[in-house]
């Protein structure tokens, strides 16, 4: 099934797990090999053996009693695309330079050492990743287990793609990519979780009640926490007040799946603060003449509607185009998705609702089948 050949080296006996019996397989591949003959007709390259070492000899190139060695001539390109030998330094040297696994080794002592012998600067960091398996095998084209970014995204959309991507890929263990398990996150954290949070609150019956966001979140920021922090409210808070910080020191690291785990943590812990809440009770009171009702109610949309927002933001180098969607349903504006945006209470202070109007939200992740 590898269509190719493979040496006595390159194979070696395994015990099937199925059928218990002892079979010779690829090393490489794992894949069953087995001795075969047949006659073909064969190129007569000994026949130009004279004219190709005539040609040879004819256009010398280089070193005639050497020959480099391939992986310093691959990789002094990473230079040479940036014009070396007068560097412009608008690519070379990389911030984080990634590389495959299977290539560690080049990358982190040849290449460094290349550099040092060349007097070059030195790449930042060095960020070594695992690769991705399909049925947790190795993928092939001849044994048909690849995936099909291209339907995969006609299916799913782009960032939803990039989003189980960058959250199940390993850093140092191999990820196994399935459409079910893409289909899975689908459902389970961007419609379930984050398309959710935004549209119980974005209900026709909540937009009215959607203002004094800016004035409520300064009010909660500045809060110590041992000062007039209402239960019901405490846990949730704590998870925002924190959530930038945790974030980014998984994104610095390039631990991406650990960051966005935190992100959809907060998520989580939001629609079960809407559930425990019910602001649609609080509404009904409120509209009722209540006040304290109405108040209580500006608080519970503030801190759900603020974990969209800040989720929003720290989602927009993962799913940049939902993030988009989300934040322009939220009414933030523009000048307001940077980093420190994302800091817990920071945001809206630009529009007063913190929301357009809910007649004109549509699901931010649409069912799929």
């Amino acid at each position: 099934s590898d269509e190719a050949f493979y040496t006595e080296s390159q194979v070696e006996e395994r015990v099937n797990p199925v059928t218990g019996r002892k079979e010779m397989v690829a090393i490489e591949s794992g894949q069953p090999v087995e001795w075969t003959a047949e006659e073909n007709y064969k190129f007569r390259l000994g026949e130009f053996k004279e004219k190709l070492i005539d040609w040879i000899n004819s256009n010398p190139q280089g070193d005639v009693d050497h020959t480099i060695y391939v992986w310093l001539d691959a990789l002094v390109n990473y230079a040479t695309v940036d014009g070396y030998p007068e560097l412009s330094t608008k690519y070379f040297p990389a911030d984080v330079h990634v590389v495959g696994k299977d290539i560690l080794r080049f990358h982190a002592v040849y290449w460094p050492a290349f550099l040092m012998a060349a007097g070059l600067p030195l790449p930042a960091r060095i960020l070594a990743h695992a690769h991705w398996t399909m049925e947790n095998m190795k993928m092939s084209k001849s044994r048909g287990n690849v995936a099909d970014p291209f339907q995969a995204i006609d299916r799913f959309g782009v960032d939803p793609v990039r989003y189980y991507l960058l959250r199940n890929g390993g850093l140092a263990d191999d990820g196994d990519y399935s459409d079910q398990a893409v289909a899975i996150h689908y459902k389970k954290d961007l419609a379930g979780q984050l398309g959710n949070l935004a549209s119980r609150c974005m209900a026709k019956k909540m937009s009215p009640q959607l203002s004094r966001f800016a004035e409520i979140g300064e009010r909660e920021r500045t809060r110590g926490e041992e000062h007039n922090i209402d239960p019901r409210d405490a846990a949730l808070r704590k998870a925002l007040t924190s959530l930038q910080a945790r974030t980014g020191g998984y994104f610095d690291q390039q631990e991406f799946g650990k960051g966005i785990s935190h992100i959809f943590e907060s998520v989580s812990l939001a629609n079960k603060y809407i559930s425990d809440n019910e602001p649609w009770q609080l509404v009904r009171a409120a509209t009722g003449g209540d006040a304290a009702a109405k108040e209580r109610l500006q608080v519970v949309l503030f801190y759900a509607l603020e974990t969209a927002r800040i989720a929003g933001v720290l989602l927009q180098p993962i799913i940049p185009t939902k993030s988009t969607e989300l934040l322009d349903v939220l009414g933030v504006s523009a000048d307001e998705r940077r980093w420190h945006n994302s800091e817990f209470g920071t945001g809206w202070t630009t529009t007063q609702s913190g929301a357009v109007a809910a007649a004109s939200v549509k699901p931010l992740f649409p069912r799929i089948e």
